[in-house]
């Protein structure tokens, strides 16, 4: 595994997403555990996270999968983000204001140059799926 410990895994997200960059409009989640290859997040659906319907922005929803599955491959014995070559979202529920919600990132594998990675996106009371996506990355050589 790489060498950050969850304390220190936790620092550095938080630092990524307070910064100026876009990755700020995350800056209200909080890691929950990391193990290997496995991140669970959560954040609290607010104004500023939604569309006109005051529900989860759809771009923002991706945004988590990219975000968490790109932080779990952090969290991997080779400890690479690669960059994006596919993702896909499938939206089945509305969150909204008010509502707080679990992001659950699995390594499901990672080759010499690919990994792939499944996202949940899940009302953290009721557990039911709010979103689910796949994101593909290259990993290089």
């Amino acid at each position: 595994m790489s060498s950050l410990t969850i304390h220190s895994f936790r620092e550095m997200m938080k630092s990524l997403l307070s910064s100026s960059s876009f990755d700020r409009v995350l800056s209200k989640m909080t890691v929950l555990s990391a193990a290997p290859g496995k991140i669970v997040c959560e954040m609290k659906i607010e104004a500023e996270h939604t569309n006109r319907g005051g529900t989860l922005h759809g771009g923002l929803t991706a945004t988590l999968v990219d975000v968490v599955s790109t932080a779990a491959l952090l969290y991997t014995e080779r400890g690479m983000p690669g960059v994006s070559v596919d993702m896909n979202i499938t939206y089945m529920s509305a969150a909204k204001i008010g509502e707080e919600i679990l992001i659950t990132a699995q390594i499901l594998k990672q080759g010499r140059s690919i990994a792939f990675a499944s996202v949940d996106v899940t009302n953290k009371a009721t557990g039911k799926f709010v979103a689910q996506g796949r994101h593909t990355k290259y990993l290089g050589q």
